[in-house]
């Protein structure tokens, strides 16, 4: 099974009409397969199975092999009643499919106070918000029709069409805060908020196909899977610069009767570069997954709740167990696991690499060392030599090792992820339904937009899991998220601020012996004349200029690990996460006692109080870690010149 998944979510018609099937699904065939030879192993085909398009997409994904994953809007037996008979045993074949690989129902919405919607219809807008934020490509077969377009309507909310096909391109293409109104998102426990109306994080690329229905008053069979294209990110095609603000970029019509080869073509160009990126990391974490299991299921242990867990939530615990030990090791070779101020004993068990910021910080005193000796002792050609020799093996590895291994990357876009599906396992394990990919990163896009993307998988599997009725295990969440982590934010900040003092104590320690190595020489040779005694041995008139060159060297040897691996950056935030651990667990313990005592509708009351709590502890790891990324991208370590 893939560790992420591409999705491709499906919003069509009920009634197509029936001439244009044939060629819709010509055009239905063409695209997936496309999209299966960009995505062999990991597209899988997000949808309703309502009755019509959706149906036709499933039936042909199934018979591409195409994993399935069915959200219905509502309980089996009600949504049933919704189809006709040959519809109802469609979608018993193919909901019973072996070919799905998650299936869940979304939970009932209480209609707002004033809220003229019928409940089915507020179900469906549920699932319309859900197609547009978890989709990686939304694929509408749409007749391209909007009977209440936001251009007509400054100011108001939707009223006709909510929750259809129309309303969920529209939802995807100009903006939550524009489609939807906050009630509705509110009535939902699958969503913490509306987007705002500022929304920097993108959402993905439609692809419509023209799909007339019966009820149209000109359907144009003909005209049947001609397509067009919208898209708010950065695809394969390279040079274009173009952002989602330019609304004549957003939509394009494609060619009409493209054969295979040719969509191939065309979905290769304009398919989101961030999702290669997100594939790169799945292989990467199947590959770690292989090659370090034991590892892998160990971290994936540390999360606890190993006895209950539902099947969904253990597939993101082995994902985080994956993703926690790539970071690691990628942590190893880059960083290593000893700074100076470090006692060697202190190295945990397991951790014996220096790593490569270690190698790259010797290089300028050990350098220095070769060319100030080189310099005051004859000029012998073999110091020169080993001299550019040092510099050079460095300036090599990191451009044939680290910069192409993407051990940067590795290290803090996976610690990133574990991070954020740490967060993921927590809130499913709460019974909060909520998708990490929706609270992570939206003011950091770019090069950190694709950590988003790749959350949308399991985010559905941990959402899946949350909605499935268990007892919440309140102590083993406290005990494994809440205190463990104040415990381990407590020791890291003892652990660094020890490095720093350490550290500190090592720069001024040297700084002095450069100053007594400066005044030593001054006072000999004013004490000579100018000059040391010729009876003094040349080794010994030489060493202190050597110790004056190589001295300062050692010193940004020392800044080099401090700043390199952000030790102040690093005491503050550790400082900063354990008071917030602390205070939750403060709160979780009174929530825990009081649930011991309470009463059916006080434990209503203070199960709503634990998954407050759990919303906003979630969100502050996540805001934490998006400002550690942050802070360690905008120091990168590299081989420079000059």
């Amino acid at each position: 099974m893939t560790a992420l998944p591409i999705l491709v979510g499906v919003s069509g018609h009920r009634n197509i009409h029936p001439q244009a099937l044939p060629s819709l699904r010509e055009h239905i065939a063409c695209v997936l397969n496309a999209l299966l030879a960009l995505y062999p192993a990991h597209l899988q085909v997000l949808t309703a199975l309502a009755e019509g398009a959706d149906q036709e997409v499933a039936d042909i994904a199934v018979q591409l092999g195409i994993p399935l994953v069915c959200v219905l809007p509502m309980p089996v037996a009600t949504y049933r009643k919704t189809m006709e008979p040959l519809a109802r045993e469609r979608f018993d074949r193919l909901y019973d499919s072996d070919t799905v690989s998650l299936r869940f129902t979304l939970p009932f919405i209480q209609a707002a106070p004033g809220e003229q919607a019928a409940e089915d219809v507020l179900q469906y807008e549920q699932l319309a918000i859900l197609l547009s934020r978890q989709s990686h490509i939304l694929l509408a077969l749409w007749n391209g029709e909007d009977h209440d377009p936001a251009d007509q309507r400054p100011g108001r909310s939707r009223r006709e069409g909510r929750g259809g096909t129309a309303h969920t391109v529209a939802i995807r293409t100009k903006g939550e805060y524009v489609e939807v109104s906050s009630a509705s998102v509110k009535g939902s426990p699958l969503f913490a908020e509306r987007l705002p109306r500022l929304d920097m994080a993108r959402c993905g690329p439609v692809l419509h196909l023209h799909t007339p229905r019966v009820t149209d008053e000109n359907p144009e069979p003909k005209s049947a899977g001609m397509a067009r294209w919208w898209s708010d990110m950065p695809s394969g095609a390279g040079s274009d610069k173009r952002t989602k603000h330019d609304v004549g970029y957003c939509w394009q019509t494609l060619p009409s009767g493209q054969t295979l080869a040719e969509w191939e073509r065309t979905v290769r160009l304009l398919a989101p570069k961030d999702l290669d990126t997100v594939i790169e990391a799945s292989a990467a974490l199947q590959r770690t997954g292989r090659e370090q299991a034991r590892l892998c299921m160990a971290n994936g242990v540390y999360l606890g709740l190993e006895a209950e867990s539902p099947p969904d939530l253990e597939r993101v615990r082995i994902l985080f167990g994956q993703t926690d030990t790539l970071s690691f090791i990628s942590q190893q070779k880059l960083l290593g696991d000893w700074v100076p101020g470090m006692w060697p004993r202190a190295r945990a068990a397991g951790r014996k690499q220096l790593g490569a910021l270690f190698w790259f910080a010797l290089t300028i005193p050990t350098g220095v060392s070769l060319f100030e000796t080189y310099c005051e002792y004859g000029k012998p050609v073999s110091l020169l030599l080993a001299y550019a020799g040092v510099l050079g093996l460095a300036f090599l590895y990191y451009n044939l090792r680290v910069k192409p291994g993407k051990w940067q990357e590795l290290y803090q876009d996976h610690r990133a992820l574990a991070e954020a599906l740490r967060v993921q396992f927590y809130w499913s394990a709460s019974q909060l339904p909520l998708s990490v990919s929706d609270n992570y990163l939206r003011q950091h896009e770019g090069e950190l937009g694709w950590i988003r993307l790749a959350l949308r998988g399991p985010s559905l599997w941990a959402i899946a899991a949350a909605l499935m009725p268990k007892q919440v295990q309140y102590k083993a969440i406290t005990h494994a998220w809440i205190n463990g982590q104040r415990e381990y934010f407590r020791d890291r900040l003892f652990s660094y601020e020890k490095i720093a003092q350490r550290l500190k104590l090592m720069i001024h320690i040297t700084i002095g012996a450069l100053c007594l190595c400066i005044g030593t020489l001054a006072v000999a040779q004013l004490v000579c004349g100018g000059a040391l005694l010729d009876s003094v041995p040349e080794s010994l008139r030489e060493l202190p200029s050597v110790l004056i060159g190589v001295l300062p060297a050692i010193i940004v040897f020392f800044l080099t690990f401090q700043e390199m691996r952000l030790l102040e950056e690093h005491i503050h935030a550790y400082d900063q996460a354990a008071s917030v651990f602390e205070q939750a667990s403060h709160q979780a313990r009174g929530i825990r006692q009081a649930l011991a005592q309470a009463h059916e509708v006080e434990r209503t009351v203070l199960n709503d109080e634990w998954k407050a709590l759990m919303i906003t502890l979630g969100k502050e790891s996540l805001a934490e870690n998006a400002t550690w990324i942050q802070a360690h991208r905008s120091r990168p370590i590299t081989a420079k010149m000059g």
